[in-house]
């Protein structure tokens, strides 16, 4: 198996247009807004009439050549010989398709005929963009590239290059669905993509771009990770992302399944006040044949384990009070084996440390232990509240359970929130932070 090196990489950045939204139907909160936003800056796609972008809408094929020979610098305004029938010299995709033809990104069909207004799939568009960047594509497809792709297929190289290159992702299954219509968000998605590849001089599109970050309550961290995909379970000694296996119904992240993929970020106190060295060669001996690597995170010293014929990769960020931020990583053997690897190198690109803020320096670790040991047990739970330092009740639901009303506690101190039955005087619930969304 491949060694897996997870050291952090420096991403190039388009820079996007931070203004207000440029069509009322792509709002900040769209899944392809800022592909969208991006495209539109540079006059690369437009909006109708009435001002909306239609990103549900399919695109078809003389709209596909249009925007991608404007975004690849395609020429289309040379002096061209009519060659496709059903294209006029008068209509407006007229020099898109002729200046895509002359430039070998497309071709006909056996007919003759180019289909102007048929849409275009994604294995046609990635074979397009593929061609018009002019990218080397691989020599030979030796695997199935996703459950759908077969290796022999002849569009199997260049949904390789996508999804090698973070271009295109599968869905919870594993399938792309190479030959489904493409609406114009994904078309331009796929667009932004292979641009940003392009001018990062061929690096996998950095996919944090597109996602939340995350600041450690409790342990001196933050990091990005898409929240529309992978959970967070946490306490105050460690926090789990998780992105669970939807085909097998993962309920939990103490293993990892097919296709899931964990990666665990904790503190170690290091009791035996070891040095860094003394502590990256304690690793070493706890876990012989595996491949290591010293980096710097930001200014600490920084250790990498990689263990041989797995998909486990450790981090140790030693830190300067001589305690070790640890992050463990490990993701499936299934279909999103490959696709859960890059998320994951994603997110240790992000990684870095970051002081608590002062909030949070005092140590609640056996507080909450206490009260969380007590969660859904029966006339305990205001004795248990009462341990809370600064505690304030934020909402109350007359409503409730049904057994009677609810109140939700918040303590500023512990920055956590729990849910409080009166009637039978138990804490049926806990969250991170201030909040009723339980």
């Amino acid at each position: 198996m491949k060694k897996i090196y997870f050291l952090p990489v420096l991403f190039f950045a388009l820079s996007l247009n931070a203004t207000a939204a440029s069509f009322p139907d792509v709002p900040p909160d769209h899944k392809n807004y800022k592909a969208i936003e991006f495209l539109a800056d540079k006059n690369i796609i437009k909006g109708y009439s009435d001002g909306t972008f239609g990103p549900g809408k399919l695109v078809n094929r003389a709209e596909a050549v249009k925007i991608i020979t404007s975004a690849l610098n395609i020429k289309t305004d040379g002096t061209y010989t009519f060659v496709f029938p059903d294209v006029k010299k008068d209509a407006w995709f007229f020099p898109y398709v002729m200046g895509g033809k002359a430039a070998g990104i497309i071709g006909g069909y056996k007919d003759g005929t180019f289909k102007p207004t048929d849409p275009v799939n994604l294995a046609e568009t990635m074979k397009i963009l593929a061609t018009a960047a002019k990218v080397q594509l691989p020599t030979k497809v030796n695997e199935n590239v996703f459950t759908d792709v077969v290796k022999d297929a002849w569009f199997a190289p260049h949904i390789q290059y996508g999804r090698d290159h973070n271009m295109i992702l599968s869905d919870d299954y594993g399938a792309v669905h190479p030959d489904q219509s493409m609406t114009r968000a994904a078309f331009a998605e796929l667009v932004f993509r292979m641009m940003t590849v392009q001018s990062n001089k061929g690096e996998p599109f950095p996919l944090a771009i597109n996602w939340s970050e995350y600041k450690g309550e409790s342990l001196p961290f933050q990091i990005k990770y898409d929240e529309k995909n992978w959970k967070v379970v946490k306490d105050v000694n460690q926090v789990v992302f998780i992105k669970p296996d939807k085909q097998y119904s993962q309920f939990s992240a103490t293993r990892v399944y097919p296709n899931s993929a964990v990666l665990t970020v904790t503190l170690d106190a290091n009791a035996g006040n070891m040095v860094t060295e003394q502590y990256f060669t304690n690793i070493k001996n706890a876990f012989p044949g595996a491949n290591y690597k010293k980096f710097k995170l930001n200014d600490l010293d920084a250790f990498e384990v990689v263990y041989q014929n797995s998909r486990m990769v450790d981090w140790y960020i030693y830190l300067k009070n001589k305690k070790v931020l640890a992050i463990y990583t490990e993701f499936g053997n299934g279909a999103l084996g490959f696709q859960l690897q890059q998320a994951i190198k994603a997110m240790l690109s992000t990684l870095e440390y970051k002081e608590l803020s002062a909030t949070n320096t005092e140590d609640y670790t056996d507080l909450l232990s206490n009260i969380m040991k007590m969660i859904l047990v029966k006339n305990k739970g205001m004795d248990s509240l009462n341990s809370l330092p600064e505690k304030a009740i934020i909402l109350t639901d007359t409503i409730g359970a049904g057994n009677g009303p609810v109140d939700y506690y918040y303590s500023t101190k512990v920055n956590y929130t729990f849910k409080y039955e009166r009637t039978d005087d138990v804490i049926l619930d806990s969250r991170s932070g201030k909040t009723t969304a339980f």
